[in-house]
């Protein structure tokens, strides 16, 4: 079982440098960065893992670029995995993010992990000029994109939306036979495309019965488009808050769906939990506020939790 991190969402570079240092030395698989490029004034109804629809945090809370980020995440550190959960595909220009990940996969060593998601905030598309009604078909058709450039020596791609031809596209990513893709959402539209296009299925603010019942759909079109269900595996990505920290209070900072609010034993057990459903990887984030406070929680989370999950392999 890997556990993996979510960074925090401050533009603080030293902040930023000392937790993922500190996520490396404590032996975490991987540190992940999320993904908006504006935040509506209007606040949203659109949220998908809230009964209103509200956003989880205030709408002008700065929100670094993800891209630029993961290279200076990557700088920072020498051997943890670096990815996206998830970077909104239809947001970017296909051919110019394959270049981005793959550039990054080369500076880095080959630790890159492509996170992808449709998106879900219809104010952003607009702003940038994307037809949200059209995000899920540009999504699959970028994921084709990418995988021709990233696995093609002469790429050749004939879309709806772009085509491809009569170039090369180098240099290729270090990992082979690409960087994987971690595919977001928790519709059956994503198992779907997890099944056609990704090496992991990246669910985020869910349970993990919600996993588990989900499972068996995943295989099946895993295995209508071709492809083993062993080649896929499985990640929940949930919000995280010990109540027996020194300080703590219950629920505290904590505002997603799906978030294990519990004791330290409590989450061990739910890790166990996990496995025997089948989930491989967990990635937490940790809903208080600054650096320090992140640092402190995943700290306790290294102390506590993370021997178990690599006993279980």
């Amino acid at each position: 079982m890997k556990i993996g991190v979510s960074i925090p969402r401050l533009p603080d570079a030293e902040g930023i440098r000392e937790f993922c240092e500190r996520a490396e030395r404590l032996g975490f698989e991987s540190v992940m960065a999320g993904d908006h490029i504006v935040l509506p004034v209007a606040g949203t109804n659109q949220y998908p893992y809230t009964e209103t629809g509200a956003f989880q945090r205030p709408s002008d809370e700065p929100f670094l670029e993800t891209m630029t980020m993961l290279g200076f995440m990557a700088a920072c550190t020498s051997e943890i995995r670096l990815g996206s959960t998830v970077l909104i595909l239809p947001y970017r220009n296909p051919v110019v993010q394959a270049k981005m990940f793959a550039s990054l996969d080369v500076l880095s060593g080959g630790r890159v992990i492509c996170g992808v998601g449709v998106g879900w905030l219809e104010k952003e598309f607009d702003i940038l000029g994307v037809p949200y009604a059209d995000r899920g078909p540009m999504t699959d058709e970028f994921l084709g994109i990418f995988n021709a450039l990233w696995t093609e020596e002469v790429p050749d791609f004939q879309g709806k939306y772009y085509q491809i031809d009569g170039i090369y596209f180098e240099p290729k990513p270090i990992q082979q036979p690409r960087i994987p893709i971690w595919v977001g959402g928790h519709t059956r539209r994503a198992l779907r495309r997890t099944a056609k296009y990704g090496d992991c299925w990246h669910t985020t603010r869910q349970t993990p019965d919600f996993v588990a019942q989900n499972l068996p759909y995943l295989r099946e079109q895993t295995e209508l488009a071709g492809r083993d269900p062993a080649d896929i595996t499985i990640s929940l990505k949930r919000s995280l808050h010990f109540t027996d920290m020194d300080g703590s209070e219950e629920g505290v900072g904590v505002r997603s769906g799906g978030a294990l609010i519990n004791t330290t034993q409590a989450v061990v057990d739910d890790l166990h939990y996990c496995n025997e459903l089948g989930i491989d990887q967990l990635t937490f984030d940790f809903r208080v506020d600054g650096i320090g406070p992140c640092i402190q929680v995943m700290e306790h989370l290294a102390e506590h939790v993370l021997p178990v999950a690599e006993r279980l392999g």
